[in-house]
């Protein structure tokens, strides 16, 4: 099995690009992030709905509280209005800079090390500064069990 294989075409972020276009590009292409790609042409880091979620929709308190916190909790609950108004927000302040990269020659095994090593469950594929796409590890996997 080769990483070339797995490889999983999807958009790029770009400066002023709303959430709502982010999570319309992930969710088509069933990945979690994608890569933000600065003004200079170059990706500089990755847009991830978890991080975007995290940061919008979840109170600290609910996270350091979360086993103790009982399911009715309704008063919480994040409004429509809340979540359109989170999807026309602008990416730009939700860019994380640590990215997992891998070439499209690099091992799966590798690729794997590289995503354990960076605690993300994808990677993109970057060859000579050219985006090819996202591996994961659910594509892997998938990989995995459609060989047999």
């Amino acid at each position: 099995m080769e990483l070339i294989d797995l490889i999983k075409p999807t958009g790029i972020a770009s400066p002023g690009m709303r959430i709502e276009d982010v999570f319309r590009i992930c969710v088509d292409a069933d990945v979690p992030g994608i890569p933000f790609q600065g003004q200079d042409g170059y990706i500089s880091g990755k847009v991830s709905i978890r991080h975007i979620l995290k940061q919008t929709c979840i109170p600290d308190f609910m996270v350091r509280h979360a086993k103790l916190l009982g399911d009715e909790i309704h008063h919480l609950a994040i409004s429509r209005e809340q979540i359109s108004r989170l999807l026309k927000l602008q990416v730009d302040g939700f860019v994380l800079s640590d990215i997992a990269v891998a070439r499209s020659t690099t091992p799966f095994s590798k690729a794997l090390a590289i995503m354990e090593d960076m605690d993300t469950t994808y990677l993109f594929v970057i060859d000579d500064g050219i985006y090819k796409g996202v591996v994961s590890v659910m594509g892997i996997a998938q990989a995995m069990i459609s060989d047999d």
